[in-house]
């Protein structure tokens, strides 16, 4: 259904099964019935959707007994690299890819904690790197990018209750976060123009990401045993809803540090089947 707004989900009176969905299309609001929910929103509005939810069963948001819900909100520690070669153009349209993963689960220098990987970018121009630095003039931009290697440093974000998603009553969405595991990832930066510069590299330019790059966030309802620290089951159905799931990255229970879309397309197969099994 396009163009089209999901308010809340309602549950029954016992608050132990969702009975319809409110959404609004073209200006009309209308109830949607069914027997089973799936939310699959992403990890800031699947979390602020259940935190619309709130009922008298459930007063601090749908599923949130264990008050984790938009908790432990994680978008991974992101740098773009530049690798610039001052004296060899890069003829690359559309850039291999390549992850370099030999820091994954250890630094070097006998650092014994991950670090994280890289993986190329596709190949910057100049006119993308002018969004960023409108200072720096053109034909300086183009001469950077014509020589250079660009890669993605990327480090994993920790899982901190503190990160959160929270909705005013006005249902404007708040993202609250504070940047986790940067010692780590600043050693990964480190490591990453050592290595370009034994490639044959000399000039490494890095641009630390913010909030508003948040590429792969997660963690908002994760999944776990215990329903005091966890939102779903293993298999992403609420531990407090018996027919509502949650089947995004909102699971994760971390972030790792590589692109989680392949987890999540695995985790979703996985819970069609154990539907598809239950009837």
């Amino acid at each position: 259904m396009a163009r089209t707004l999901a308010h809340r989900l309602q549950t029954d009176p016992s608050g132990k099964k969702v009975e319809a969905i409110e959404v609004e299309q073209n200006g009309a609001v209308t109830l949607i019935q069914a027997d089973r929910f799936a939310v699959s929103c992403g990890a800031v509005n699947s979390s602020a959707l259940l935190l619309r939810s709130a009922s008298s069963a459930h007063p601090d948001g749908l599923a949130n007994s264990s008050g984790l819900v938009g908790r432990n909100y994680m978008v991974h520690n992101n740098t773009a690299l530049m690798a610039v070669a001052p004296m060899r153009i890069n003829p690359t349209t559309f850039q291999k890819t390549i992850v370099v993963n030999d820091y994954y689960f250890s630094g070097p220098d006998d650092w014994k904690y991950p670090l994280g990987n890289l993986q190329l970018l596709g190949k910057l121009q100049a006119g993308m790197l002018a969004a960023d630095k409108p200072l720096i003039p053109g034909f300086l931009l183009k001469t950077l990018a014509d020589r250079s290697v660009d890669w993605w440093v990327m480090s994993e974000d920790l899982p901190r209750p503190e990160n959160r998603i929270v909705v005013s009553s006005n249902g404007r969405i708040s993202v609250h976060w504070t940047p986790t595991n940067r010692r780590a990832h600043f050693r990964l930066i480190r490591a990453a123009k050592t290595m370009m510069k034994r490639a044959g590299y000399p000039i490494v330019l890095t641009q630390t990401m913010g909030i508003e790059t948040n590429s792969h966030q997660c963690g908002t309802a994760r999944f776990g045993k215990d329903p005091r620290s966890s939102v779903l089951d293993p298999f992403c159905r609420a531990h407090d809803v018996e027919n509502l799931y949650v089947v995004d990255s909102s699971f994760f229970p971390s972030s790792a540090a590589c692109n989680p879309a392949l987890t999540i397309a695995a985790q979703a197969l996985r819970v069609a089947e154990k539907l598809a099994g239950t009837g």
